[in-house]
């Protein structure tokens, strides 16, 4: 069925606004027209006959100008039959019954031969009719174009009410009724075409259920699902689900999002509500997708409200009652997608409105390898890239994050002419996202002395956690990009929420080892370990106050006592075995990067000379491989 086809009353309302707006204007134009005939057909009422006479057809008298002496010869010669004034255009009619007109001239004031001033009493000895009369000696082009500056002064004094009608008109039709919902078609996207969100896939998958065969539910009793918040950190693919569900009913897909119940005009919200649900419900089974449901906020209360406040609690309120007014064969399902679950109103939280709260996460290291692949064979990628450190690499991105991530590795190999997208400028890529941007100007100031310490810094965390098995380390860079003047890359060996004591015990070490590594090499540290410090500080109160790591403590955990019980003296306590347990570590990365000396400068060199090192590579050197071996790699 056509969609415009389904709601005909309203192309009916909107049709009768537009005649009603143009019949408005034109009614204007023609009472302001008979308003001015009137006047003039008044005026023209009140004139004498001699007077009416001239002003009929005053071409006649026009049509054949004389000299104003020619005229006070007539006069005085009393030839002069009627004469009629307007202004400095005198009309006059001879005995011999000719037509003629003339100008008079003005010699200014106190002139004594003005015959204008006398013509009242030469009317009177001459014996000839004298009237005053309004005639328009324009010659015809004249008339027209001044009627055209006329019609256009008239437009121009009504062009603010135009204006007024066509806006009220305009948003009327558009925010109300002209701005209906669009219908999209039916979705060919489904669940398998869905990387990760097994958890949110699998509480759809009982949504579609129940819309591919409602009745088998409503026999038993079953009350089919009216709604599903899907919450969840940006860009992790809230709407691919919502039409995934669709495609797998094979439902019509409606997406609005919070904003689209937002109006300048009081009412128009309530009917966008209005008209959102009878279209879904006309196009059943169908999904209504409401993205940034947030969007639409909570309700107040109160006296205080006011009126924006007021029509805001109109629309979640009518929002409600729409959902409570499903049938349970109707098979419409509202699916609002959120970042801020907390922004929404209770009512609409509950169940018998939103029945399912489905959270949505960030992939994990599997589904983020899938997605890289999926995204690389998009573009001209290079073969044999390994998607599996890239993945490892990009922890924390979420969907969106790694699709901008290999478009933008695409965009990087065509700017410096490559024909295909290499690891490395997927790396690049990486570094950008993660660091916060392209590699700084730092870069151009940065001292060889400067870099070179740089690079044993570097050196140092790679080294102690390869040794100290903390992660993978994946690449080690001294490009500066953002705040960080280089970077070492090192990926967890599993995803797992929980985390070893050892495991925290080796990136203390690795978080150290870029200090140690400065004082080993130089006999000095430098502030680059500020961010390294403080990173190993929060780790260590964590592991003696929270984690129950310490022995002061013991089980005890500091996030669970009360803040008016921990004085000084408890203080003290755990930042005393926090320190101590940093100078462990301390400890630990100075035997290791000491032993394993040779492996710290051998990576400091390679980084000196190629500014980024990972793969196969990096992997040698940080296991001590010799120098025929690297040039074997190279």
């Amino acid at each position: 069925m056509d969609s415009a086809s389904k709601q005909p009353g309203t192309d009916v309302r909107i049709k009768l606004m537009k005649a009603a707006a143009v019949l408005m204007v034109c009614l204007s134009l023609l009472g302001l027209v008979l308003l001015q005939e009137r006047a003039s057909s008044e005026a023209q009422a009140r004139k004498n006959p001699t007077a009416q006479a001239f002003e009929k057809a005053p071409e006649t008298w026009l049509a054949n100008p004389k000299e104003a002496s020619e005229f006070e010869r007539a006069v005085s010669a009393k030839e002069v039959t009627a004469v009629a004034v307007d202004g400095i255009h005198v009309l006059y009619t001879t005995r011999q019954g000719g037509h003629f007109s003339t100008r008079l001239i003005d010699c200014g004031l106190g002139c004594k031969n003005d015959l204008a001033s006398h013509l009242g009493s030469l009317s009177v000895t001459n014996g000839f009719a004298l009237t005053s009369i309004d005639i328009d000696a324009r010659t015809a082009s004249q008339k027209a174009t001044q009627a055209l500056d006329k019609v256009a002064g008239v437009l121009a004094s009504l062009l603010p009410i135009g204006l007024i009608i066509g806006a009220f008109v305009y948003f009327q039709t558009r925010g109300s009724m002209g701005n209906r919902t669009k219908l999209a078609e039916k979705p060919d996207t489904q669940f398998k075409d869905v990387i990760g969100a097994e958890e949110a896939k699998k509480a759809l998958r009982r949504v579609a259920a129940f819309m591919k065969d409602p009745e088998q539910y409503a026999a038993v009793g079953a009350r089919a699902p009216r709604g599903v918040l899907l919450e969840g950190p940006p860009g992790t693919g809230k709407t691919l689900l919502a039409k995934a569900l669709a495609g797998e009913c094979r439902a019509s897909f409606i997406s609005v999002d919070g904003s689209y119940f937002s109006s300048m005009f009081y009412g128009a919200g309530i009917s966008k509500v209005k008209e959102l649900f009878t279209r879904a419900r006309a196009a059943a089974p169908c999904i209504i997708f409401i993205d940034e449901i947030d969007g639409i906020g909570k309700r107040s209360s109160g006296k205080d409200a006011h009126g924006g406040e007021q029509e805001q609690n109109r629309i979640i309120n009518r929002l409600l009652v729409e959902m409570d007014g499903f049938s349970a064969l109707e098979n419409v399902v509202v699916i609002g997608a959120t970042n801020h679950i907390e922004n929404l109103d209770e009512a609409m939280c509950r169940p018998g409105r939103f029945d399912l709260s489905v959270r949505t996460a960030l992939p994990t290291a599997p589904e983020r390898e899938a997605l890289f692949s999926l995204y690389l064979g998009n573009v001209k990628a290079d073969k044999g890239i390994d998607v599996a450190s890239i993945a490892r690499t990009a922890m924390g991105m979420s969907p969106a994050d790694i699709a901008n991530c290999v478009n933008r590795a695409a965009a990087y190999a065509a700017e410096a002419g490559e024909s295909s997208v290499s690891q490395e400028r997927v790396y690049q890529s990486l570094e950008t996202h993660q660091l916060g941007g392209e590699v700084s100007a730092t870069k151009s100031i940065i001292t060889p002395e400067t870099l070179r310490r740089i690079a044993f810094h570097e050196s140092g965390h790679a080294l102690v956690a390869h040794v100290l098995n903390a992660g993978i380390v994946e690449r080690v860079s001294i490009e500066p990009r953002g705040p960080a003047l280089g970077v070492t890359y090192v990926a967890r060996h599993n995803e797992e929420p929980l985390h070893g004591e050892q495991e925290l015990l080796s990136r203390l070490a690795m978080m150290l080892a870029g200090r140690e590594a400065e004082l080993i090499a130089f006999g000095n540290a430098s502030s680059g370990a500020a961010d390294d410090l403080k990173r190993a500080s929060e780790l260590a109160t964590s592991m003696i106050g929270s984690y129950g790591f310490g022995k002061t403590f013991g089980l005890l955990s500091m996030a669970g006592v009360p803040r008016e019980l921990i004085g000084p003296d408890v203080q003290k306590s755990l930042l005393d075995e926090a320190r101590q347990l940093l100078e462990n570590a301390q400890v630990e990365c100075r035997r290791v990067l000491e032993e394993k000396r040779d492996r710290l400068t051998s990576l400091a060199e390679l980084l000196l000379g190629q500014e980024t090192v990972s793969g196969v590579r990096l992997k040698r050197v940080l296991s001590g491989a010799g120098d025929e071996e690297l040039a074997l790699v190279a």
